[in-house]
């Protein structure tokens, strides 16, 4: 999925698509004969693959305008945010940053993005998924516009379930069933050589970032507004469920490999790849992540939406991400007409066909899904997409959580004490930020 011979046909495409759009600088505003820079702060630029369809979709953009030119200033996403803050301290925004909800806020506080409705215009703005315009807007002006998502879903072998006889499953109880029927020996050595999941149990971000679209699918939040700042509901009988669930896949049900509490993102895609484990719920792109680990996989994979507890919803973190113009920017209109062109449906697809991030315009993911595949699965999921808490001590939440469930996993405690213990930190971190 995300070979050479695969990006090189990818940048061929992207542009053909270029010369197809329609979308000028010219038409955008600005002067043909006129040099113009556009300078773009990112953090996928300095990423594999999606650097390279980024860099390509620019390329062909540049050579439909050649008056223009766009310039990147690549910077690892997590050192995004205090670039951003320090260039905005020091007068020198570029044309064009990065920007996503848990940041928003405040970028808007350092008075960074335009409002996109006036820039892009409201045709355009209509064309975003109605959850990307939610979570793109504060006060009534968008301020970044969304360009993927990533959201939570159920990645499982279609193959394997095929072969057994069975469907996806909507509910966790189905979900313990489906992992105990693919747990077993494949190879009639007499040693369990597959499993059903393969379970994110580190005590870290990573961890953290799984186990609360799950939580939240039970009815449970692991923080929300309250009418005095902030309430958790981490000591509720619905997270106790959500706790004993992770419990239970490996203690109980012993549908998970041994090493379950080190097992981050990067081994859960390897035990994916190499045909060790059945499910694993993450965000759409660690589909072309273990696609890339094992090209045979191509055509057997598929997801879904998370599975949910009775009387409650599937829940998805959109992890969504997308770019702001800055309000001083001196290129707006073109800063805008790049943006059209990067959004079009043709390079929106591409995108995501290279680096499984969803896009968030409406017509990209109905492309998306009619073509179904591997993806067509997280595009159903967006609908019960959520924001993440804007607090400044939700990383420690998070990280709450994840020494909870690693504490009823190792059982030291039951499912409702650690509940409690992860309540308590974090009423004491809302405490502490008052």
């Amino acid at each position: 999925m995300k070979n050479t011979k695969r990006l090189v046909g990818l940048a061929a495409a992207v542009l053909v698509v270029g010369s197809t759009a329609g979308c000028t600088a010219s038409a955008g505003g600005a002067d043909g004969d006129g040099e113009v820079t556009v300078t773009i702060l990112s953090g996928t630029i300095v990423e594999q693959p999606d650097g390279e369809v980024e860099q390509a979709i620019a390329d062909a953009y540049m050579a439909e305008n050649p008056n223009v030119t766009i310039e990147f200033i690549g910077v690892p996403s997590n050192e995004l945010q205090p670039k951003l803050i320090a260039m905005a301290s020091s007068g020198t925004l570029p044309d064009i940053f990065f920007n996503s909800p848990d940041f928003a806020p405040k970028s808007v506080d350092l008075g960074a993005p335009a409002d996109l409705n006036e820039v892009l215009g409201a045709e355009f703005v209509s064309g975003f998924a109605e959850s990307g315009i939610e979570q793109a807007t504060i006060d009534d002006a968008m301020v970044f516009a969304p360009w993927y998502s990533i959201p939570t879903g159920l990645i499982y072998r279609a193959d394997w379930f095929d072969e057994a006889g069975l469907t996806p499953p909507a509910t966790w109880d189905e979900f313990t069933e489906v992992a105990q029927d693919l747990t077993g020996d494949t190879d009639g050595d007499g040693e369990t050589d597959r499993w059903g999941v393969a379970l994110l149990g580190s005590a870290d971000l990573s961890g953290a970032g799984r186990f609360v679209p799950i939580l939240r699918s039970f009815g449970a939040t692991e923080l929300e507004v309250a009418d005095d700042g902030w309430e958790t509901a981490y000591d509720s009988p619905e997270a106790e469920a959500a706790f004993q669930l992770y419990g239970d896949l490996v203690n109980k049900y012993e549908v998970t490999p041994v090493g379950t509490l080190s097992t981050s993102y990067p081994e859960a895609v390897n035990l994916m790849s190499s045909d060790t484990t059945a499910m694993m719920v993450s965000g759409s792109n660690a589909i072309g992540a273990i696609m890339a680990q094992n090209p045979d996989l191509d055509g057997k994979l598929a997801a879904v939406p998370l599975p949910h507890a009775p009387g409650h919803k599937p829940a998805a973190n959109l992890g969504l991400g997308g770019y702001s113009i800055s309000e001083t920017s001196q290129n707006k209109e073109v800063a805008a007409d790049y943006l059209k062109f990067l959004l079009n449906d043709e390079n929106q697809v591409k995108w995501s066909d290279a680096t499984g991030r969803l896009p968030m315009r409406t017509g990209a993911l109905e492309q998306i899904t009619d073509a179904g595949g591997s993806l067509a699965g997280f595009v159903d999921a967006i609908p019960y997409g959520y924001a993440p808490p804007q607090a400044t001590f939700y990383p420690a939440v998070l990280l709450a959580g994840t020494e909870a469930y690693q504490s009823v996993i190792l059982e030291q405690s039951t499912a409702g004490e650690s509940g409690a213990e992860a309540a308590r930190v974090t009423r004491e971190e809302i405490d502490n930020a008052r």
